[in-house]
């Protein structure tokens, strides 16, 4: 997770740090008040080949540098500290995992600052952001005891997840109480939902893969079109790169859980002799299950359901003077059991691929463009008990997308000026008799972002033609205030909207090809307060109105519209390091989602959710952390005649370092065995123990 420095008021305009051995430019121990330094630190990574720290700083760089002035000297100065400061911690980030723990636990009179990239799809600050975004990094991966992707979203604000048994099976998100299908996941940007479906198969993406998530909760459609009503999800793989002095490393781990399963990883990165940043990786886990229905849910059968995976991820990418290009990609397969009456389906295969291949042109140090093709493809067959053959679903989309970013100051005032065409096909494949099998989605967008001392402006505008609906134009307005040093206050507004599903349009039996596409406003008001480097607040009052929304409910599961839905909410979460030893962690999450047709809640939206986390590390090798979460009841339809309770689950994970190669991992979850569902007939899993072991080399 990059960093940037935010100096205090009442400091010194010279921010001292530590020395950092082992690199050329971070050794300076003091970073001092000059547009040169910052000059020189940019030009180190382009040196050292540091390419995504340099992706994401550069824009920070661009326009902020008056190239007009022989003194080369930043217009203000208070610019030229925090520059610094940014380049240098982003720097020491990405270089050596070493360099983040130098210091990392001091308050030291700096607070740092996230970069975020999925919020405005360019680098920019989360404390000053315009929307609420929060960041998953590796290491919060590390101390959860979840077993996939749903399970550690679930633990986090504004999110919530209904699950159809354990490992490997279907899970639909919940953001800020839109569903699945009003949220955007991405895989390194790239799209990942199925066309027919309309979700994204969470199982398909393995924890060990991922280096990073980012979370934009809100109406994001201005940047990412289609069904960024409730937010967008960012999944960054890992990526290559020298690891501080050596040229590569890598890391293997293997563990065992009970009820019986088990999974194995390995990664490697690095950077070749000709500068060529590389990261691969392979995971395979498998679990024998449990009974995941109820005895009254249809298709019951008395038996384990099983679940088995492999997966293989890279990444590419080497820095010229002229700019970058690069390459990832995520492959997944897997089969996952479950429940069901002849002849319905008892098994599915699923495989998934998301891929892009860029380039980044630096036309000048203000100027730059980028350009991508991206792949994606969503694999699911369904198998029959006893019966040859299968049905396919399977979606195909291929897109480009192209946009070009400037920066320039106006005195004391920096702009930021973006704007891009995107395109893609999405075409479907399957056994099922479809009416319509593909369309062509194109969209052209700007953003503009203005940033005058304490104050920070965001405005976007997009419009999109959809091949199946016609033409749709959505825009964002944000803005947020430093009050106080390090409390920022924002406010925003945004449209969305997204289009009906392949499957709620023609599915045999169980389709409405009158639907019309979904609308969104959404308004926010909240703030950030990094009151020490060891004390974190962030809340967020929010409301979204829904017009044409579409339901689909038993008995017939036919979607319709109705005329609106409103969902008014509340979110905050509370982070505090006592010391180096002990830590805290809470969440608040409370909404009240009303289908304003009937004056009922909109089904599988808990009104309330809460989590406490504590962390204790008694020794230097030690790491402990407890975890509560707490689920809301919920109702299961429209009519709201029928109810899940709440629920409330405890996890524990122990970190345990036997030397510097080395780690153990001990979690339970679900330590008291609770019993509950977050989809009707679909029990959740019970308490799992898990032990495991990471080397690295």
């Amino acid at each position: 997770m990059l960093q940037s420095g935010r100096r205090r008021q009442s400091e010194d305009p010279e921010v001292r740090r530590p020395a950092v051995s082992g690199h050329p430019c971070l050794n300076t121990g003091r970073i001092q008040a000059r547009s040169s330094v910052a000059v020189t630190l940019l030009k180190c990574c382009r040196q050292e080949r540091n390419s995504f720290a340099l992706a994401l700083l550069q824009p920070a760089v661009r326009g902020r540098l008056d190239r007009e002035n022989p003194s080369g000297r930043l217009r203000d100065k208070m610019h030229i500290l925090k520059l610094s400061a940014l380049l240098a911690s982003a720097c020491a980030a990405t270089l050596s995992p070493a360099l983040a723990q130098d210091g990392g636990d001091k308050d030291d009179g700096v607070t740092l600052d996230t970069i975020v990239v999925t919020p405005l799809r360019r680098a920019s600050s989360l404390q000053r952001s315009t929307s609420s975004v929060s960041v998953i990094d590796a290491a919060d991966i590390e101390r959860s005891a979840a077993p996939d992707l749903q399970s550690l979203l679930q633990t986090y604000s504004g999110i919530s997840v209904k699950t159809n048994g354990g490992q490997g099976s279907s899970a639909n998100i919940y953001m800020r109480g839109m569903s699945s299908k009003q949220t955007v996941v991405l895989v390194n940007g790239v799209r990942t939902a199925s066309a027919t479906s309309g979700s994204t198969a969470l199982a398909n993406i393995p924890l060990t893969s991922i280096e990073r998530i980012e979370i934009a909760r809100g109406a994001h459609s201005s940047q990412y079109g289609a069904d960024a009503i409730g937010g967008v999800i960012n999944i960054i793989t890992k990526q290559g790169g020298a690891c501080g002095e050596r040229a590569w490393c890598g890391s293997v781990s293997t563990g065992v859980s009970h009820p019986w399963g088990g999974y194995a990883s390995g990664s490697l990165q690095g950077r070749s002799s000709d500068g060529i940043d590389y990261a691969v990786g392979a995971a395979f886990t498998g679990t024998q299950g449990y009974d995941f229905t109820t005895p009254e849910a249809f298709g019951h059968e008395p038996d384990d359901d099983g679940f088995l995976q492999g997966s293989f991820n890279f990444a590419l990418s080497k820095d010229f003077d002229w700019g970058k290009i690069y390459a990832d990609g995520l492959f997944s397969r897997g089969r996952n059991q479950y429940d069901a009456t002849a002849p319905a389906f008892n098994e599915a295969d699923s495989t998934a691929f998301t891929g892009k291949v860029g380039t980044r042109i630096d036309h000048t140090a203000d100027w730059s463009s980028t350009v991508e093709f991206s792949t994606g493809i969503d694999n699911s067959r369904n198998f029959r008990k006893g019966i040859e053959g299968s049905d396919r679903f399977e979606t195909r989309r291929y897109g480009v997308f192209a946009s070009t970013e400037k920066s320039f100051d106006t005195g004391k005032v920096s702009h930021v000026v973006t704007g891009g065409v995107e395109a893609y096909r999405e075409k479907i494949n399957t056994t099922i008799d479809y009416d319509e099998t593909g369309r062509d989605l194109a969209a052209v967008f700007g953003q503009y972002s203005l940033e005058y001392d304490a104050l920070r402006f965001d405005g976007g505008i997009r419009y999109d033609h959809n091949g199946q609906f016609g033409n749709v134009t959505t825009y964002n307005l944000g803005a947020s205030y430093e009050i106080l040093p390090d409390l920022v206050l924002r406010s925003s507004y945004a449209t969305g909207f997204r289009a009906p599903t392949f499957n709620e349009l023609y599915y045999p039996g169980f389709a409405n090809p009158d639907l019309q596409p979904e609308k969104s406003r959404s308004v926010e008001v909240g703030l950030n307060w990094q009151a020490t480097a060891s004390t974190s607040l962030d809340m967020a009052l929010y409301q979204t109105r829904l017009s044409d929304a579409i339901m689909s409910t038993a008995p017939s599961y036919i979607p319709y519209n109705i005329a609106s839905a409103k969902v008014t909410g509340l979110e905050a979460t509370l982070s505090h390091r006592f010391n180096e030893q002990w830590g805290i962690k809470g969440m608040v999450d409370l909404k009240r989602p009303v289908d304003e047709d009937s004056g009922n809640d909109l089904p599988y939206r808990e009104r309330f959710k809460a989590a406490a986390e504590v962390n204790f590390k008694p020794v230097e090798k030690l790491d402990l952390t407890a975890r509560v979460l707490y689920g809301g009841s919920r109702y299961t339809n429209a009519k709201n005649t029928k109810k899940l309770g709440d629920y409330v689950t405890a996890d524990f994970v122990a970190l345990y370092s036997i030397d510097k190669q080395s780690q153990l991992k001990f979690s339970v979850e679900n330590i008291f065995d609770k019993d509950y569902e977050t989809s009707s007939g679909y029990v959740a899993p019970g308490r799992t123990i898990t032990i495991g072991l990471t080397r690295n080399f």
